[in-house]
């Protein structure tokens, strides 16, 4: 009977039990697994995303790279960020590198490693979604807990951004700690349009508060991410996405514009994400996302 190594990994922190978790299975060279067992094995483990890491196909190259699989419990991903972070920071510190790629299915990552940091240069196509049905009405109905405090639906600032094809968001802006608070767990999922060429894979939603400046240049912002009954600890792909969506609304032209931002505290599972946005032209070059990882547990999967 064939076996996989796992390692759990709480992301985003260097505290166990707070951050998001993370199940990081290697997939042996002489081991063939199916989406379908993957899937399999995603629902096990029952966390937010799995990840399935291959052998790597240039060991003795200076920048290695490994194909990487991500699964939730119902769908694979193309790219997602907590389990590139907690991934990279899992081989990188076990093989001792400071840089390496990740080949996943929105294309290649860029990882470097350094002081428990992973940093991943993320694959990136920021969409603003113009002809989605999306609403502040449905959103208030979505979210009761929050019509006491916009009592004219027009208050409510929100969009629907993908950060690349196959991932969306609704992105909604809030004015308060205390409104953030108020986000609850529906129990239904929200589904909303999204622009016909760009009309596929999942759709979440993105919580914000803007909170007050330093003077340092670094934009700090609370979150939380909503899916239904599904409260996200820390979800880096929709942070890119929002980092990147505030540039663009910004109009940043030529500049490197960083994020700091601390999500999931109300559930108490404290998140540190950090985002970068590289910005020529008024066109985003690069979204470097990073964070520190902390394991947790570890065994065997047994494969027939």
């Amino acid at each position: 009977m064939a076996s996989l190594q796992y390692t759990t990994y709480d992301v985003f922190t260097d505290k166990k039990f707070t951050g998001n978790p993370l199940a990081v299975c290697e997939v042996p060279e002489d081991v063939t697994l199916t989406g379908e067992q993957k899937q399999t094995i995603a629902i096990e483990f029952n966390y937010s995303e799995t990840t399935f890491l291959h052998p790597c196909s240039n060991a003795d190259a200076e920048i290695p790279e490994w194909p990487l699989d991500i699964f939730t419990v119902k769908t694979e991903l193309p790219f997602a960020g907590h389990p590139t972070i907690g991934t990279a920071c899992h081989v990188l510190s076990k093989t001792g590198k400071t840089q390496g790629r990740f080949k996943v299915k929105a294309g290649i990552i860029e990882l470097e490693y350094k002081d428990g940091v992973a940093k991943a240069s993320i694959p990136h196509n920021t969409h603003i979604h113009t002809s989605t049905d999306l609403t502040a009405e449905a959103m208030l109905n979505w979210q009761s807990g929050l019509k006491p405090f916009y009592p004219t639906t027009s208050d409510l600032p929100l969009a629907a951004v993908s950060p690349v094809k196959g991932m969306n968001f609704a992105v909604i802006q809030l004015r308060s700690l205390k409104e953030l608070a108020a986000v609850t767990l529906p129990g239904t999922e929200l589904n909303f349009s999204l622009d016909s060429s760009w009309s596929v894979g999942p759709c979440f939603s993105k919580f914000y508060v803007k909170m007050p400046d330093q003077g340092d240049g670094v934009q700090r912002l609370r979150t939380r991410m909503i899916e239904g009954s599904f409260e996200d600890p820390a979800t880096g792909s929709a942070c890119c996405g929002l980092a990147a969506y505030l540039v663009l609304m910004d109009k940043v032209q030529d500049d490197t514009v960083k994020f700091e931002i601390l999500q999931a505290v109300e559930i108490g599972r404290p998140s540190e994400i950090g985002v970068e946005v590289v910005v020529k032209d008024g066109e985003i070059k690069t979204v470097v996302l990073s964070g520190k990882s902390v394991g947790v547990m570890e065994g065997k999967i047994f494969h027939e």
